[in-house]
């Protein structure tokens, strides 16, 4: 009898790559939980066979109804759908910055789909896309990094107040995407300079490492590996630890372009760099990661190695992925 797997965020980078992973698997069957199951993405996936079904994050009752039969339920909410969303700017209270709205938002998301899993009987495994909390972990030095804090919030939610989920629930953190820092538009971008060669801005000191991956491409085989493990797992899926120094000579190196230089800026001329909240919310992280690490130096946080899978290096990234856009 096959086992079936529920993914919301399936259009997106991880739930995509989840989907992907469980799709190649003989056994399972994938349900893809998505707001509108005709749009072109969620039709792209109902054409490799994925069973497509409306489902809500603000919708309580459409969740319960999606999830029913679930063997393993992969979790994620994005605070970056939010954060892009028009209509958060007018539904955020006057004078509220919109990343502190956007925070709200997903913590209720999250609790939605926390409740919802807790009600679903065939369930063996919840598999929850979390971050660690900055502002415990830093004492309250970041104590504003949103997207972070939500699913902080969201894990506490589910470990105090859903204790039938105690055996059935693991975490899965995503590290920095490779692709982000170039794709996004971010200072981080690599841009051909005066002479030739080829500089990124970014905030830090320029050797210290913090994790990056390809999401895309690896985060469902840490899934299942999570899945596969005892509950209480809690995955960094780490592709390689970068430092700027060796994000920007990696890259120049594959391109055959000449290696430049990194230009530190502090935080508050990177957030004028990204005006709207997403320079402090994205230069916060890294400064955060730098200093107490990217999962906040929780005990018990395991690595890919620890399971034997192979992870896509920077390197490897580079050499696959077209840069022509902005070569």
């Amino acid at each position: 009898m096959s086992k079936l797997i529920a993914i919301t965020g399936i259009t997106g980078t991880q739930g995509g790559s989840v989907a992907n992973t469980y799709l190649a698997l003989p056994g399972w069957k994938v349900r893809g939980l998505t707001r509108n199951p005709s749009s072109p993405k969620a039709q792209e996936w109902a054409s490799k066979g994925v069973e497509m079904v409306a489902a809500d994050l603000n919708d309580l009752s459409s969740l319960e109804k999606a999830l029913q039969g679930a063997t393993v339920i992969f979790g994620v909410t994005d605070f970056w759908t939010i954060f892009q969303d028009p209509e958060s700017m007018t539904k955020k209270k006057p004078g509220q910055d919109i990343t502190e709205y956007c925070f709200e938002v997903e913590v209720a998301q999250g609790k939605n789909l926390a409740d919802a899993v807790a009600k679903i009987h065939s369930l063996d495994r919840f598999v929850f896309s979390s971050m660690a909390s900055a502002k415990t972990a830093s004492k309250g030095k970041f104590g504003g990094i949103w997207h972070m804090e939500s699913k902080a919030v969201v894990v506490k939610y589910i470990q105090q107040s859903l204790p039938g989920l105690k055996d059935k629930f693991s975490q899965i953190q995503a590290p920095i995407y490779y692709n982000l820092l170039w794709q996004w538009g971010l200072p981080t971008t690599p841009r051909k300079d005066s002479n030739g060669s080829y500089i990124i801005q970014g905030v830090g000191p320029s050797n210290i490492l913090v994790p990056f991956g390809d999401v895309q491409n690896d985060f469902g085989q840490c899934v299942k590996a999570v899945v596969d493990a005892k509950p209480g797992t809690n995955l960094l899926a780490v592709g390689e630890m970068l430092s700027w120094d060796s994000y920007l000579e990696t890259w120049c190196k594959s391109q055959n372009v000449p290696v430049g230089r990194y230009v530190e800026h502090t935080i508050d001329s990177f957030a004028q760099l990204l005006p709207g909240g997403l320079g402090r919310e994205f230069g916060e992280n890294v400064l955060f990661a730098q200093e107490f690490a990217y999962d906040g130096g929780e005990a018990g946080v395991v690595r890919p190695e620890q399971f034997g899978i192979g992870m896509t290096s920077f390197k490897e990234y580079c050499e696959k992925t077209d840069f022509s856009s902005i070569l």
